[in-house]
């Protein structure tokens, strides 16, 4: 073989090698899902981002499952993560909504951030604990080596907006308190706890336990 052929191969290789590995962390299972019951209720209990595969897990476990209990308890820990994954997700729970009870909670010192709370917003009942952490921020998007893409103002905007409309103004968000969270959301991270967004009368919150 070739010098030449032999310098071709070991590129080939190389960018192989590479793609497989973009795959491999584009495609890791960055939570985990667990899941029980409790009396009548399934609970689903996911802590980690939201990434793949969220949706993929929890849809398995409601289809195991739908038949053995009309109650479900979405119990999430998440720092956030793909607005992508997290529009599955919604929209599962949205099927699983028409069928079923699907209530959501945070627990105490767990967390709900960026793309979360749309997720926990799904519940009929939304239970936290007065010390559960909320975070609302613009979303954001990144490239595959996890840098962010700032890209132009009104794209910017745009993606914002998209967001805003699709997973806040229509959801039992108290339309005031959400009209000053556009407002004051702009370049910030916005940390709420759960009895702060009770106080606020924010609509998210519906129980404190």
């Amino acid at each position: 073989m070739s010098t030449n052929r032999l310098v071709l191969f070991g590129l080939v290789v190389v960018a192989v090698l590479m793609g497989w590995r973009l795959y491999e962390q584009k495609h890791a299972d960055t939570g985990q899902l667990a899941v029980h019951q409790s009396g009548d209720v399934v609970v689903l209990s996911w802590s980690g981002e939201v990434d793949l595969p969220m949706h993929t897990l929890l849809m398995r476990a409601f289809e195991e499952r739908r038949t053995t209990s009309k109650r479900f308890l979405l119990r999430l820990n998440s720092p956030g993560g793909s607005v992508r994954e997290g529009g599955d997700v919604v929209e599962l729970l949205q099927r699983i909504k028409r069928t079923h009870t699907l209530d959501t909670y945070v627990a105490s010192r767990d967390i709900c951030m960026s793309m979360c709370v749309p997720i926990f917003l799904q519940g009929s009942g939304r239970i936290a604990a007065t010390d559960a952490r909320f975070m609302f921020h613009e979303p954001k998007r990144f490239y595959d080596d996890g840098s962010e893409a700032k890209g132009f103002s009104f794209e910017r905007q745009a993606l914002t907006r998209r967001f805003f409309t699709r997973y806040f103004v229509n959801s039992p968000m108290n339309a005031n308190w959400r009209i000053q969270l556009e407002k004051d959301w702009v370049g910030k991270d916005i940390y709420k706890s759960g009895k702060q967004l009770v106080e606020e009368n924010s609509g998210i919150v519906t129980n404190l336990r």
